[in-house]
């Protein structure tokens, strides 16, 4: 009952600490046309989705 315990305890602390993690995501992006799957801005009239092969 006590491992259980222990093993709750350092999960929620795991899971704290790890919440707040910077996904990098950037605060100040001005893209007029949205961005991509990488955070680059699009420019007019793409669609961010890769051609197909």
């Amino acid at each position: 009952m006590k491992l259980s315990i222990f093993v709750v305890a350092l999960m929620v602390l795991f899971l704290t600490a790890c919440g707040a993690a910077d996904m990098g995501v950037p605060e100040t992006v001005d893209c007029e046309f949205g961005l991509d799957g990488n955070g680059n801005c699009l420019k007019e009239g793409a669609s961010g989705i890769p051609a197909p092969h």
